[in-house]
């Protein structure tokens, strides 16, 4: 297995079937949207209001009751992201969905993700299938 992030990013949106391309320019246009693309970590972010999952995954929305971070696609250094999410403004929650098998909407403590030190080192947070 490939331990770039950025190759792993390329191969889920494969196999899922979806469009990276597209995703990336949905978010580079959203104003507070959050693109990061480095070997160890493949990060595509936005505000969103946690109560509204339905409207998440629609990356040009701009959320005007934004109270948490939506995690569109993670993967790599978890570790890495922690650190680099202490940077962002903070939000109340993080919000995702994991890939295809549980669209169920999940919503972690902001604090929690940015300051856990029992989580995993490298996870995929997927994203939802449209």
């Amino acid at each position: 297995m490939n331990t770039d992030a950025r190759i792993q990013a390329l191969e889920y949106y494969h196999a899922a079937g979806r469009d990276m391309e597209a995703d990336l320019a949905a978010l580079a246009q959203h104003p507070q949207g959050v693109v990061l693309m480095m070997p160890r970590l493949v990060a595509l972010m936005k505000p969103v209001c946690s109560n509204e999952p339905e409207s998440w995954p629609d990356l040009p929305l701009v959320s005007r009751a934004a109270d948490a971070w939506y995690v569109h696609l993670m993967v790599g250094d978890l570790a890495l992201a922690r650190n680099l999410g202490a940077g962002l403004p903070p939000m109340r929650w993080l919000c995702f969905q994991r890939g295809l098998r549980n669209t169920r909407p999940h919503r972690l403590p902001w604090s929690e993700f940015c300051f856990q030190q029992s989580i995993q080192p490298s996870y995929h947070y997927g994203i939802q299938q449209q």
